[in-house]
């Protein structure tokens, strides 16, 4: 078992990097680097990059990437059946890589050493005034219409067929444990999952990777966290206005709390902006939850279970 401390960075192919790069900046990301057939997009935390970019004629995804504590760890990582030897990064920053695939054939890395950078800055969380609480006096609440400047790379949603399999899988090669579980009828027909890093030092987010119920295996969307539920409704404004494609938003989910917004980039896939997440301990007693439109959000447009689940916009 590797304990894993977060996620890294996911990576895809993209036929245009051009428009890649395009997309990725109004969603609110910078460009770390960029070189012959590959773009690297950061957000205004310590990391070098949070995603690749690589050009290529086959769209699809090309790794999901977590870290771990220490060099020890990837080494132990190498000793996997399904796992690579230890390699370098090729990629500003170094740092080392073992690579393995997952029980339904999706590509992981778990990385160590890649330097960090120094954080960027972004404008300070907005002042609410509540009911019964005003801290807001005598200035006003006018936040620029503009990209949400992205925080990282806070989790990664995966379907499939098999979820017993991965969720054992999670469990017994990163040391990830769920915080809350999917059923369909009956808690033992387990279809879903929400896993935490039992790794990570203290309060931990609700999930780094989740499970889905789908025919077939893919990474259904990744997750960038930004600022606060202004950013999410502003950035919806300025990314509709930009021309890109909504899928769903914005609404605040049950099962983590996250205010969400959900994108498609300029190949298809999902990207969401989060805030407000849900933060929990390892060693937490997972919840049961039965599955249905009504677990879904707590607010926000409506969007029924297989809409969502096949990354279907729905209006109605």
């Amino acid at each position: 078992m590797v304990a894993v401390v977060d996620l890294e960075y996911i990576a895809y192919r993209h036929r245009d990097l051009d428009r890649a790069e395009a997309f990725f900046t109004d969603f609110g990301m910078k460009r770390s680097d960029r070189s012959d057939g590959e773009l690297l997009m950061r957000g205004c935390s310590s990391h070098q990059y949070c995603y690749v970019a690589t050009e290529g004629e086959a769209p699809g995804l090309q790794a999901i990437a977590l870290r771990v504590a220490d060099a020890a760890a990837l080494e132990e990582a190498a000793r996997l059946p399904e796992a690579s030897q230890i390699e370098a990064i090729d990629r500003p920053g170094g740092g080392y890589r073992v690579r393995l695939t997952s029980p339904d054939g999706l590509p992981f890395e778990l990385v160590h050493g890649i330097a960090s950078v120094d954080p960027m800055g972004m404008r300070d969380p907005l002042t609410y005034n509540h009911a019964r609480s005003k801290a807001r006096k005598g200035t006003w609440q006018r936040p620029d219409l503009e990209p949400a400047a992205v925080l990282r790379l806070g989790h990664v949603a995966i379907l499939t067929p098999n979820y017993r399999e991965n969720a054992a899988w999670l469990a017994s090669r990163f040391a990830m444990a769920p915080s809350d579980v999917l059923f369909d009828n009956d808690q033992d027909n387990q279809i879903g999952g929400f896993f935490h890093c039992t790794a990570a030092e203290g309060w931990t987010d609700h999930h780094t990777l989740a499970l889905f119920p789908a025919p077939v295996s893919k990474v259904h969307h990744c997750s960038f966290e930004v600022q606060d539920i202004d950013a999410q409704f502003l950035s919806n404004k300025y990314l509709n206005a930009r021309g890109w494609t909504p899928l769903w938003g914005v609404g605040r989910h049950i099962l983590g709390s996250q205010v969400f917004d959900y994108w498609f980039d300029p190949e298809g896939n999902v990207v969401e902006h989060f805030t407000d997440g849900d933060l929990v301990l390892s060693g937490r007693t997972p919840e049961f939850h039965q599955v249905s439109d009504d677990s879904l959000a707590q607010w926000g447009p409506p969007m029924p279970v297989g809409n969502f689940i096949e990354r279907i916009p729905f209006s109605g």
